[in-house]
């Protein structure tokens, strides 16, 4: 075989090769290969439940992973809570607490958070206006604004307490108090009377600064002072 021969022969192997190989490449199954991908297989055909949590650095989870975070940890427990496996439901909670933000802050951006069209809004706002010592009426003129604009659209909500530090003094302390409260019977809402109780002033439970939840403090806050409260909120709504 002469040298031009083998050049043409080579070159005759070198293209079945190839040919060969696109055609095994296109006529490939599709397979499931993550765990991402498999979700996406179990999920189909459920209907997704979008809560949308509303507030400030306590629910964005500020100096914790965004996953340890109220929002994340209140889903996870949520998708994975056998009372609702009937429902054929995907809950999806969607984190939008900003950090500093006011009941001020709040009200310019409530619009927004309803155009998310969430199935229910936790809402909890004021920490922020307590510990710049802001006039509680004018906190609780904001709040109300805020709660009449979602009530007007027919979106569920669930109000997140809070309470002042008592270095404000007693009257302020009383007076801001009452916010939560007062919005709750005036609008007939579900309240959770405190979102830190029993987390407040616990060092074990709370980050460097003594304000804001740890991982463990958000589970607590979640497993005993959100769930309670929303697990028959939800019911009520599902069972609708």
């Amino acid at each position: 075989m002469n040298s031009k021969t083998k050049k043409i022969t080579l070159g005759i192997i070198i293209v079945t090769i190839f040919f060969a190989s696109a055609y095994a490449f296109m006529n490939k199954k599709p397979s499931v290969t993550n765990t991402q991908d498999a979700n996406l297989t179990t999920d189909a055909g459920k209907k997704e439940f979008k809560i949308v949590a509303f507030g400030d650095s306590l629910t964005a989870g500020l100096d914790v992973n965004l996953k340890d975070s109220y929002p994340s940890l209140l889903q996870t427990i949520l998708n994975n809570n056998p009372e609702y496996e009937n429902y054929n439901l995907t809950f999806t909670v969607v984190n939008m607490g900003v950090s500093g933000e006011s009941s001020s802050g709040g009200l310019a951006r409530v619009d927004f958070v309803l155009e998310q069209k969430p199935d229910l809004l936790l809402m909890g706002l004021g920490a922020n206006d307590m510990l710049r010592n802001t006039d509680p009426t004018f906190t609780l003129s904001n709040i109300d604004s805020i709660v009449q604009r979602i009530v007007s659209s027919q979106t569920p909500l669930m109000l997140l307490g809070m309470q002042s530090v008592a270095s404000n003094g007693p009257e302020y302390k009383k007076d801001f108090d009452s916010i939560y409260p007062t919005i709750a019977r005036k609008y007939n809402l579900p309240l959770v009377p405190f979102f830190l109780a029993g987390v407040v002033q616990e060092p074990n439970l709370n980050n460097a600064d003594g304000i804001h939840p740890n991982k463990a403090g958000y589970e607590k806050i979640v497993d005993e002072n959100i769930l309670p409260i929303l697990n028959p909120v939800l019911k009520d709504i599902l069972d609708l």
